[in-house]
């Protein structure tokens, strides 16, 4: 068996050496291990930190411009050769210790295998009740499989070889990494561990970052939004039909509505929707733009000075 890890890094200099160095211990008894770290245009050194070392079974790619983790996995699972690849964090919080169980559940046929956290502990209650609110809706407006029930508490994952070439068919921009993932199908299955604290630094998943991806998750997976917009458009339509019988109807029997109260309130109300409907169907036209332009999503910087790598 053949090991790809796959390793995005935004300014992680002091972590990375940590975490591979964990990883490699972890793993000690695969003969055939190839690592990767996709350097996401950091700037401090962690690319340096890379390129210094005397390990031919480790090299780093850098993006030309920062991309986001998601992108820089996908970077990274282009260049991979194993037979199975394993997304791991930079940060040194995820457990390396896992991955045997992970490789077990490969070998026993499972196509992805998922590491979970047993615990969300160290975020907030309201945090957790919206992440827990987004996914179910997922569910509904996307139709995936039962394994989003599971997602809020997914970091990192393991992928078989025939699961690596159908997300590298994959060359849409705007979408979601685990809900990709999730969509391609194959026999899933899951694994729990204990996530550790962050040694160094802080987490670079803001709020900003977080409502970006539910909002390319929800667009790239569903429809429905514009569905939506049309069938309240013919309600409020419906509506607004039943109020202009009623004002034709005061009108011919002496009592017109006094005031500009109820045509102002009605006219805000109506602007505020259309306007929302319109910017649904704004975030699809775009997002079709950008991907008839056909960019790649990414590009490579520079490598490692190392060898082309293989596995050893």
């Amino acid at each position: 068996m053949n090991l790809s890890v796959i390793i995005p890094a935004y300014n992680e200099e002091a972590n990375i050496m940590y975490t591979i160095d964990g990883l490699l211990k972890a793993i000690s008894s695969i003969e055939n291990i190839q690592i990767i770290v996709v350097d996401d245009h950091s700037t401090d050194d962690t690319f340096e930190i890379i390129n210094q070392l005397n390990d031919t079974r480790i090299s780093c790619l850098r993006l030309s411009r920062q991309c986001g983790s998601h992108t820089a996995f996908r970077a990274g699972l282009i260049e991979a050769v194993g037979d199975v690849a394993l997304l791991f964090s930079a940060d040194g919080q995820d457990d390396p210790n896992c991955v045997d169980v992970m490789l077990e559940k490969w070998r026993d046929g499972s196509k992805i295998v998922w590491a979970l956290r047993k615990s969300r502990k160290n975020e907030t209650i309201a945090y957790r009740n919206i992440a827990e609110l987004f996914y179910r809706c997922l569910r509904w407006l996307g139709g995936f499989k039962n394994s989003l029930t599971d997602m809020p508490r997914a970091d990192f994952f393991l992928l078989d070889r025939i699961a690596i070439n159908a997300l590298n068919k994959c060359k849409e921009r705007n979408t979601s990494l685990l809900g990709l993932i999730d969509w391609l199908g194959f026999e899933q299955a899951s694994v729990e561990y204990e996530r550790k604290s962050r040694r160094f630094g802080t987490s670079k998943w803001n709020f900003r970052s977080r409502f970006r991806l539910a909002r390319d998750w929800i667009v790239a997976f569903s429809n429905i939004p514009l569905r939506l917009s049309t069938i309240v458009g013919t309600f409020i339509a419906f509506l607004g039909f039943l109020f202009a019988v009623h004002l034709i109807y005061n009108a011919f029997f002496g009592n017109p509505i006094q005031g500009y109260s109820s045509i102002l309130v009605t006219i805000l109300v109506l602007g505020g929707i259309q306007m929302i409907m319109i910017g649904v169907i704004g975030e699809y036209l775009s997002r079709s733009l950008d991907e008839s332009r056909r960019r790649p999503i990414f590009f490579i910087e520079k490598k490692t000075s190392k060898k082309d790598q293989t596995l050893h």
